[in-house]
């Protein structure tokens, strides 16, 4: 094997191991959630110092805080179960974007337990993050959650949503099946939509 063969190998397994990296980040993201404890030790295994996070029920700024920013989300649920997709990422050097769909059900307080048909909210969308390199490994830099569809009755507490987190694609600012529109893939880096 030449020099610049076995070159272009480890060049090739560090981007193999970069991606999968950034999977487990994604997958381990999604089951914490589940898991609910959200402390400084939680947020700084996900998220860089500057993070910005918009869901449709708040945004928030700064690794600070992140945690109780989440844990006022999930406390609304007496249990939640967040399944994501395989994540599309596309690498480039010490950035990258992910990407991955969503299925997230949220059980009320007074549902009924198994066998009998559970009380709860779901709601499908996707996950569009910009995530950089640091000492520590990967972290998310950016998140946004965009929600396309949702059934069920939300939490009392949720009084309202970010109208800019709602629809994906072409159903955009209500353009039919008709109408292809366009769409601006907003999980890029210095995307301006």
């Amino acid at each position: 094997m030449t020099d610049a063969s076995a070159a272009e190998l480890d060049a090739r397994i560090a981007r193999l191991a970069d991606r999968a990296a950034l999977g487990d980040l994604a997958e381990r993201y999604l089951a914490s959630l589940d898991e609910g404890t959200f402390d400084d030790a939680w947020a700084r295994s996900f998220f860089t110092e500057d993070v910005e996070l918009t869901f449709p029920v708040g945004s928030h700024r700064g690794r600070a805080g992140v945690a109780a920013f989440t844990r006022e989300i999930m406390e609304r649920w007496d249990g939640t179960h967040h399944h994501g997709s395989p994540p599309l990422v596309e690498l480039d050097g010490d950035r990258a974007t992910v990407a991955w769909s969503l299925i997230a059900s949220h059980l009320h307080f007074d549902s009924p337990r198994p066998p009998a048909a559970s009380r709860y909210f779901q709601l499908g969308g996707r996950f569009d993050t910009s995530v950089r390199r640091t000492p520590a490994g990967w972290r998310f830099a950016r998140m946004r959650l965009r929600i396309t569809w949702s059934t069920g009755p939300a939490s009392a507490a949720v009084t309202s949503v970010d109208e800019g987190t709602l629809g994906t694609g072409a159903l955009l600012d209500g353009r039919g099946a008709g109408d292809s529109g366009s769409y601006t893939d907003t999980h890029l880096e210095g995307s301006t939509a």
